[in-house]
């Protein structure tokens, strides 16, 4: 396994995805209209190896097809690439800032690609057209809000970052890319965009078709890739700026170009599912707990395994636990990671210690 030298993480990373492989499975089967794990199994080894003849003769219900491939499928897909786009970008910005509890929600990427959206949303430009103005505005949003919180973060701390002022940043960005959304949001004349805004910024992959599949796919993988790549080198970063430099890295220029590859997947994946939070903030220290490990290329990719399996079953709670009507899915990360960040900002590791 490429940079993996933990070996418990190694043990891991097998069972991992054998639970996440069987996740899948059974989280197709929640819904409104409950489908038995055997059909899921049945129809998806039929149209995987098959062809889907199995369909075409009748012995798969073709009920059952339709609501397996083309709506649960593809949104459990969706759920996978974003819990692991969010849970590897959490770990790669707590390595990039020394700071336990930095994610892209907290510090703002989010509500800047969010604001990003929500402008080609409700005020389009004569610029490309459907999804890929949103994915493009949203990246903008999301490199504008990073480089003003690290900015920020640098001025307040005196040229080098400190974890207190980094969270200060993050809010006060936070804040002024929720108050630009809101201001569109109030300028904005068609009732039904905004009905749309509001119902996105919640988060939810309800609207998730195999063709919002590809542009987060690549981002995603491609990060994970160059992420577990570089795993040594945010090894060094977690030493401090200067043991870093003094052992030959070039700190600024690497997470300058980390952090615009952090903005890019939530970019891609906040055009397609919303604000999802506290994603990248819980998952990284869950892995650290069970793997009993600092290396990052290790953190990095059960931190990818561990948010796929996480985000597809908050999914699944949000389309199962009320019957037809849907909780966002927002709204459930929220609860479980709201209380989790006010644990890890009382814990006295907040001054920067990765534990």
């Amino acid at each position: 396994m490429i940079g993996i030298k933990n070996r418990r993480g190694l043990v891991l990373i097998p069972l991992l995805i054998f639970v996440l492989l069987t996740s899948v499975i059974a989280t197709i089967s929640i819904g409104s209209a409950d489908v038995p794990i055997n059909k899921v199994y049945r129809v998806l080894w039929d149209i995987i190896l098959n062809d889907g003849q199995g369909v075409k003769n009748g012995l798969c219900s073709t009920a059952h097809y339709h609501i397996i491939w083309d709506i649960r499928l593809p949104r459990v897909i969706i759920g996978i690439l974003c819990g692991a786009g969010l849970a590897t970008c959490g770990a790669v910005m707590q390595a990039l800032v020394l700071n336990p509890i930095a994610d892209p929600y907290v510090l703002g990427v989010s509500s800047g690609a969010s604001a990003g959206a929500a402008w080609a949303l409700l005020m389009p430009l004569p610029y490309f057209v459907g999804q890929h103005q949103v994915t493009v505005t949203a990246m903008l949003g999301a490199m504008i809000a990073s480089f003003f919180v690290y900015t920020m973060a640098k001025i307040g701390s005196g040229g080098k970052l400190k974890p207190v002022t980094l969270i200060l940043s993050g809010t006060a960005i936070n804040a002024v890319m929720s108050a630009i959304t809101s201001l569109l949001i109030f300028m904005a004349k068609s009732h039904e965009s905004i009905s749309a805004v509001y119902n996105w910024q919640m988060g939810s992959i309800a609207s998730a078709q195999w063709s919002t599949l590809p542009l987060p796919a690549i981002g995603v993988i491609f990060s994970i890739i160059v992420f577990i790549r570089y795993g040594v080198k945010f090894n060094l970063m977690m030493m401090g700026d200067d043991d870093a430099i003094a052992l030959g890295m070039n700190v600024k220029f690497f997470r300058t170009i980390m952090m615009a590859l952090v903005a890019v997947v939530v970019a891609t994946l906040v055009s397609v599912t919303g604000i999802i939070g506290f994603v990248g903030l819980m998952i990284p220290h869950i892995v650290r707990l069970i793997a009993k490990t600092s290396d990052n290329s290790s953190i990095i990719l059960l931190s990818a395994i561990v948010g796929a399996i996480f985000l597809i079953w908050a999914d699944a709670g949000a389309r199962g636990f009320f019957g037809a009507a849907e909780l966002p899915l927002g709204i459930i990360t929220a609860f479980i990671g709201a209380p989790f960040f006010l644990y890890l900002m009382a814990k006295k590791s907040y001054g920067g210690k990765m534990e």
